[in-house]
């Protein structure tokens, strides 16, 4: 079997719009109100449904990428880079969270969302603890059911977006492969000799 190449223009460009998305939706998101304004940094993490997007449509590796790259950048562009210490270990652990469960193949897209919704917010709230006060935890229930309410909406969105464009990318999402393979010219050709 032949060795996908990882670092090909169109594989580069699609991880550079999955960071775009993913820069615009944290800064959408950095204008909604906190849910609890004790902790200014709990976020719902609307991100997810393009980390999980990402990881779905090309592979871990770029998952990662993009999620390291967009905790940075959007750091760097609010001129707050304070908000690394709850906006990064919150997403590297709920997004490696949902790549190992998404391996057993029990999880659908939508329940891979919930619990990469509460285990976000779960982090948030340890990280709190450590820098504020252990008193926080008193918000835990409420923020926990908060990342399961937008898991579930933030799942069915990706949701949406991965079978638009699992077929464009000739991509097969249940295989959950480390690397994915995408071959668009291929697809084309396919498509032109239907049309023949």
């Amino acid at each position: 079997m032949k060795k996908p190449n990882k670092f090909t223009a169109r594989r580069v460009a699609l991880c550079g719009l999955f960071l775009a998305l993913a820069l615009i939706v944290s800064l959408i998101e950095s204008y909604i109100p906190p849910i609890i304004p004790a902790l200014p940094y709990a976020k719902i993490g609307l991100g997810n449904v393009v980390l999980l997007a990402c990881f779905l449509l090309l592979g871990v590796g770029e998952g990662y990428a993009v999620l390291v790259l967009r905790c940075l950048l959007n750091a760097v562009f609010s001129a707050n880079m304070a908000s690394l210490i709850w906006s990064f270990p919150s997403a590297l652990v709920a997004y490696t969270v949902m790549v190992l469960l998404a391996k057993t193949k029990f999880f659908s897209i939508c329940g891979l969302s919930v619990v990469g919704g509460i285990v976000h917010n779960t982090i948030q709230i340890c990280v709190a603890s450590a820098v504020v006060a252990s008193g926080v935890f008193v918000y835990l229930p409420y923020m926990m059911l908060a990342g399961a309410i937008a898991g579930f909406v933030t799942g069915i969105l990706c949701n949406f977006i991965v079978v638009s464009l699992k077929d464009k990318l000739n991509v097969k999402v249940d295989s959950y492969e480390y690397h994915r393979e995408i071959d668009l010219e291929s697809q084309g050709d396919d498509r032109s000799e239907r049309r023949a």
